[in-house]
C-alpha cells in the first residue's frame, strides 16, 4: 500500500539547523598575545603594550625563571655548565654549617658550584655557573646553606635539593640595575614565553603585571 504524500514542495520544507557554537569568552594568556616594547623604568621594570592595555615585566624575576628552568633542563641531560673562577676564594664556616655543607657537596657540584674541603671548617669556592655574579663568596655559601636548611628534611630528596640550590644560584644572575638593550629585552621576553611556568619567578613573585585599558580609564576617571 502506498503511503500518502505531502502536497508541500520539498523546497519549502524548513530544515532545522544546529545553533552555531558560542564564541569562547576565555581570556587569551598574556604571553600568547603580541607585546610591543615601550621602554624601561627604574632600570628594572620593562614597559610593554598589548591590544588589551599596559604590561609591566620585572626583568630580574623573568630572568630568574628563565635560568631556573634552563638549569633544570640541563640537569636532566647531565651536569650544569660550570666556569672556573680566576681568583678562587676560601670560606670559613661554623662546625655545624661545615658539616651540613659537606653532606650537600654532590648537589652543589651537579649545579656547577665548585666547592671543596680546604681544611676542617674551610671550603674553597673555585667554580660557578657562567651566568652567576658573586661579590661576597661567604655570603653566597651561607645563603645556599640557609636555603637547604629551610627546605627541611625533604631536601634529603636529591631532586628537591637540586631545585633549592638552583633557586638560590639563579637569584644571583641579574640584578635590578643591570641595564639591558632593546634586543636583549626582546630575547628575554621570548625566552620567558618558552618557560613552563612563565608568570612567576622560582620564589613565587610575579614576572608580569597587566593593567587593561578599562582599568586605566577607571584610574583616570574616564569611566565609573
Amino acid at each position: 500500500q502506498r503511503q500518502p504524500t505531502s502536497d508541500t514542495p520539498r523546497s519549502a520544507v524548513r530544515v532545522a539547523h544546529s545553533p552555531a557554537p558560542p564564541v569562547s569568552s576565555a581570556v587569551v594568556p598574556l604571553l600568547k598575545v603580541p607585546l610591543r616594547l615601550v621602554g624601561v623604568v627604574g632600570r628594572l621594570y620593562v614597559v610593554l603594550e598589548s591590544d588589551r592595555g599596559l604590561v609591566l615585566m620585572d626583568q630580574h624575576a623573568a630572568h630568574e625563571r628563565i635560568l631556573y628552568e634552563q638549569m633544570l633542563r640541563r640537569l636532566e641531560q647531565g651536569d650544569a655548565p660550570s666556569q672556573r673562577l680566576l681568583l678562587p676564594e676560601t670560606v670559613e664556616l661554623s662546625p655545624r654549617d661545615a658539616q651540613f655543607l659537606r653532606e650537600h657537596l654532590p648537589v652543589l657540584s651537579r649545579l656547577g658550584v665548585g666547592l671543596s674541603e680546604f681544611g676542617e671548617r674551610t671550603f674553597l669556592l673555585d667554580a660557578l655557573p657562567p651566568f652567576v655574579k658573586v661579590s661576597d663568596a661567604r655570603r653566597f655559601v651561607l645563603e645556599l646553606i640557609d636555603e637547604l636548611v629551610a627546605a627541611g628534611r625533604e631536601v634529603n630528596s636529591f631532586r628537591l635539593g637540586e631545585q633549592t640550590v638552583a633557586k638560590t644560584v639563579c637569584r644571583h644572575a641579574v640584578k635590578a640595575n643591570d641595564p639591558l638593550a632593546g634586543p636583549e629585552l626582546e630575547n628575554l621576553l621570548n625566552d620567558l614565553r618558552n618557560c613552563a611556568m612563565p608568570y612567576t619567578c622560582p620564589h613565587g613573585r610575579p614576572t608580569l603585571i597587566e593593567m587593561n585599558y578599562r582599568e586605566l580609564e577607571k584610574k583616570f576617571g574616564r569611566t565609573q
